[in-house]
């Protein structure tokens, strides 16, 4: 059985996010262990609305309870974040890898991570420091979901060499929140991603038709 460390996306928590994906724990119960973390930073009240646009849907559950909202670094003075930033500006992100680490002392050991959205975006710099010998601590896999490259230039150089680390990307056709170009980008900076595309949009997708996909992929360790 593997363990995996579940990193949620930005205005989710870790109930939030096991909310989500119950679909995809009943379809990988057999083969991995979910554990959920929450991101140290919550979003400021003033800015944590909820309407009815995708991205803001993503922090409510599936028992309508409206949890609180986190991020795991903000990408303006203002405490905000989305995907295609480009700024000078980045703060919390130091934080969040300091939760993850603590995860792992306390909660591990973890075969690998799982990253949606930002979270898969933080998933993809732990892989460089991981490679970079930064980390104390190891995962031998990411499966990072609309996962995309941080455009915050502080993080530039986490994207400068391509990772060996084995990674899944997981890409909605119709996700208009990370698009799908976002996704296939990141994967250039892995010498060997495996790559599944789905016909949806920004979730974690776990239909039969993924099954294979993630079992296939989680078989290697």
């Amino acid at each position: 059985m593997r363990k995996i460390l579940c990193l949620h996306g930005y205005r989710q928590s870790a109930q939030v996010f096991k909310d989500k994906t119950g679909s995809l724990r009943k379809l990988l119960k057999k083969h991995a262990e979910l554990v959920y973390i929450s991101a140290p930073h919550l979003i400021p009240a003033s800015l944590a609305i909820q309407d009815e646009s995708v991205e803001n849907l993503q922090a409510v559950p599936a028992n309508g309870k409206v949890e609180e909202q986190r991020g795991w670094y903000f990408s303006t003075e203002q405490l905000t974040f989305n995907s295609h930033d480009e700024t000078d500006f980045s703060w919390g992100l130091q934080e969040s890898i300091n939760v993850v680490s603590k995860a792992f002392e306390e909660l591990g050991p973890f075969d690998g991570i799982l990253g949606f959205s930002q979270g898969a975006a933080l998933g993809s710099i732990l892989c460089y420091m991981l490679e970079k010998g930064e980390l104390n601590f190891s995962f031998r896999f990411a499966i990072l979901v609309s996962g995309f490259r941080s455009r915050l230039s502080p993080h530039t150089h986490f994207y400068k060499t391509k990772q060996t680390i084995a990674t899944l990307h997981v890409i909605g056709e119709t996700d208009r929140i990370v698009e799908k170009e976002m996704s296939e980008e990141l994967t250039t900076y892995f010498e060997s991603p495996h790559i599944m595309c789905h016909s949806g949009g920004h979730y974690v997708p776990a239909t039969s038709k993924e099954k294979e996909g993630y079992i296939n992929f989680l078989e290697q360790f």
